[in-house]
């Protein structure tokens, strides 16, 4: 009977868990997660087929390659010359598309259009054959009969290229586009001097071939629900991986007919870009939304647009940020670029017998890099291989697995990287932010002392929200050696990081310390002034929009030398003119004195070269100028009158000189009193 009853038990307990795998299976795919995610399987491609695109030609030498984009095309042009005339064939230029999309090409015609430049003739006769190979098929056109004629100064030779007949074009082939000459002859030629130059790869020189062609898919997988937040994406996979997004003209996402607003999360996995959007105007409950992506991939060209619904289920809860968190690392840009803010201070001062200068050097990071930055935080520590090197490069220190990968930045990951940045700084300017270090800051290695700490500006979601990014540096400089405060500091690149920057610095010293000679080159889109009191120099810059390859440079000299620093130099200005004008009003003591008078506006003069922070010479040189000014004026200034004379006469007793005779004022009562005689000059001792 026990024995019984312990195999029923037995089979009630394996019956028990047979119920329970069932009963979960069936339970489990009814219980939402917290954010609903999509299955890579579920992608619908809406578009496109092959479209209209416009290659442009660019390189030089072995390394001509073509281009769906026109911000490649750099501010000077390639150039192939032909100074001869020409009765042999000659290539021009052999210039490849490689790895493109795959699809179907159909029978269309190709226009290719090639700028030129005549000088030194009338013109020229040219003989030319355009041939093009997509993938497998080869497809060649010539010039018309006897030649086009090509006018003098600039222009374009065109061709139009027959692709007569449709077919498949495999992924990974390559699009090769040739210009031979057989022959050329120049139209009245002015000596030696005529040629033909075939222009290329410039913004003035656009050279490129039109045709139609699959150039990429656009995908859209099923949405994802938090709470009441769908977050829409568009997949762009095509041979050109992140540029697609970087360099086209722009993308936009509208719902049920509206367009869907905000900063779109970019994220990438290979050739496939991600761009993902948050919606927040759903109804609640069960709906079907019509979802449609428009994509300007050429200026151009017509936009490339593809549409599909979808039927999602919103719950009315606060579980959403508002913002997609992605789960791989998302895009430092989306074309256009980020904002950034860069504003510096600076103290010269002294310490013993060394120059200290201490700098803060604080940026206000904004949109997508902002973003980048937030999330990077939230993954300090992840040993993702997936992730950039700049990320992998912070350990995990104090971070836990609780606060990492939480969707808000934690106290301790905020220290940790605060912590880490003391050594990882010039890692994560250069290959994070796109920032030269040395440039902005200085070297890491010679700084005595360095912090940096991370405002977060009061969200600590991972959200598209500023960042502002603080070092505080002191470091020793060398007295009398030129010093660059600050330098051409932004990394250019094709898909810039910034849009534009403003840079708002301001350097100051102390009383017996200088930034002298302080000159700002090549550029004039900054503002540089220059402030000289006697309790310390102030050198301001500032500059708002400034583009990315904006050069510039701003220099300067710290020193302690007494002639070029503040209060001393202020003093021997002072001291200076005043001496001038003591020895300037003696030489005048029986001459009119109105001019000398008039020319004490010199003063303020000086005191504008000396405040506006003029080099010590020109301070020296001004106080020189004036010190002549006076001394010749009260040389050459006339004597007093008879009439002056006799009035100074009535005005004190007189005594007349032992010499000339001439009667003189005696104007003071001490004895002995000396003066010199009006007449003579020569020296009266008066002792009673």
């Amino acid at each position: 009977m026990p024995e019984n009853f312990r195999r029923n038990v037995g089979l009630m307990r394996t019956a028990s868990f047979i119920i329970f795998i069932l009963v979960a299976t069936l339970v489990l795919p009814f219980v939402s997660p917290t954010v609903q995610a999509a299955d890579e399987s579920d992608d619908v491609i809406v578009c496109c087929d092959a479209s209209e695109v416009e290659l442009y030609l660019l390189g030089s030498d072995s390394n001509k390659q073509l281009t769906p984009f026109f911000a490649e095309l750099s501010t000077e042009s390639q150039a192939i010359s032909m100074q001869n005339s020409i009765s042999s064939q000659e290539s021009v230029g052999k210039w490849t598309l490689s790895n493109t999309w795959g699809g179907d090409v159909p029978s269309s015609s190709w226009s290719f259009s090639m700028e030129y430049e005549v000088s030194g003739a009338a013109g020229a006769q040219i003989n030319a054959t355009a041939s093009l190979a997509i993938g497998s098929k080869s497809y060649t056109t010539q010039t018309e009969p006897g030649g086009s004629f090509l006018a003098q100064g600039k222009g374009s030779l065109d061709f139009i290229i027959e692709v007569e007949d449709s077919f498949e074009l495999a992924e990974s082939s390559s699009i090769v586009l040739e210009l031979k000459a057989q022959s050329l002859l120049f139209s009245f030629p002015e000596g030696t001097e005529a040629e033909l130059k075939f222009l290329w790869g410039g913004e003035d020189d656009p050279s490129s071939i039109e045709g139609i062609l699959p150039i990429l898919d656009i995908m859209m997988p099923t949405p994802e629900i938090e709470g009441s937040d769908v977050y829409l994406a568009v997949k762009l996979d095509s041979p050109w991986g992140l540029s697609t997004l970087a360099l086209a003209e722009s993308i936009s996402l509208n719902v049920n007919g509206q367009t869907v607003t905000g900063d779109p999360i970019e994220t990438a996995s290979s050739d496939t870009v991600r761009v993902t959007w948050t919606w927040d105007k759903a109804a609640g409950g069960i709906e079907t939304i019509s979802v449609e992506v428009e994509l300007k991939f050429q200026p151009d060209q017509p936009s490339l647009i593809g549409s599909t619904t979808f039927e999602i289920e919103t719950f009315d809860t606060d579980s959403g940020t508002g913002t997609y968190y992605p789960p791989d690392e998302p895009l430092r840009t989306n074309g256009d670029g980020s904002s950034l803010d860069v504003n510096i201070q600076m103290d010269l001062s002294k310490d013993g017998d060394t120059l200290l200068l201490r700098k803060v050097t604080t940026l206000t990071i904004d949109d997508e890099m902002a973003f980048w930055m937030r999330w990077g935080l939230d993954h300090i520590g992840d040993e993702n291989p997936a992730l950039s090197s700049t990320l992998r490069a912070f350990s995990e220190g104090a971070v836990s697995e609780e606060d990492r990968v939480s969707r808000s930045i934690e106290e301790t990951e905020v220290g940790e990287f605060e912590r880490q940045m003391v050594s990882l700084g010039p890692l994560y300017l250069s290959g994070g932010l796109g920032i030269q270090s040395e440039d902005l800051l200085g070297t890491f290695r010679e700084f005595s002392s360095l912090k940096v700490d991370l405002d977060l500006n009061g969200e600590s979601a991972v959200v598209n929200h500023p960042v502002t990014l603080r070092f505080s540096t002191t470091e020793i400089v060398a007295e009398g050696t030129q010093l660059e405060l600050v330098n051409q500091f932004i990394v250019v690149q094709p898909a810039p990081l910034w849009s534009s920057f403003s840079l708002s610095l301001t350097a100051k010293t102390s009383a017996f310390t200088s930034l002298s000679n302080s000159v700002l080159r090549e550029s004039t889109q900054f503002e540089l002034s220059v402030l000289r009191m006697p309790w310390g120099d102030q050198i301001t810059l500032e500059g708002e929009g400034i583009m990315q390859d904006e050069a510039f440079r701003l220099n300067s000299v710290p020193t302690t030398a007494v002639s070029f620093t503040p209060m001393p130099l202020t003093l021997l200005s002072v001291f200076g003119l005043l001496g001038a004008f003591i020895v300037g009003m003696r030489i005048t003591r029986q001459r009119k004195r109105t001019v000398m008078y008039a020319e004490l506006v010199l003063i303020p003069v000086v005191g504008l070269v000396l405040v506006l922070g003029y080099p010590a010479i020109f301070v020296g040189g001004a106080v020189i100028a004036s010190t002549l000014i006076w001394w010749v004026t009260a040389i050459a200034s006339p004597r007093l009158s008879p009439q002056n004379k006799r009035r100074v006469q009535n005005a004190f007793p007189t005594i007349p000189c032992p010499a000339c005779q001439v009667a003189n004022p005696v104007t003071s009562t001490e004895r002995p009193h000396r003066f010199a005689c009006a007449g003579c000059e020569r020296v009266i001792r008066l002792e009673a």
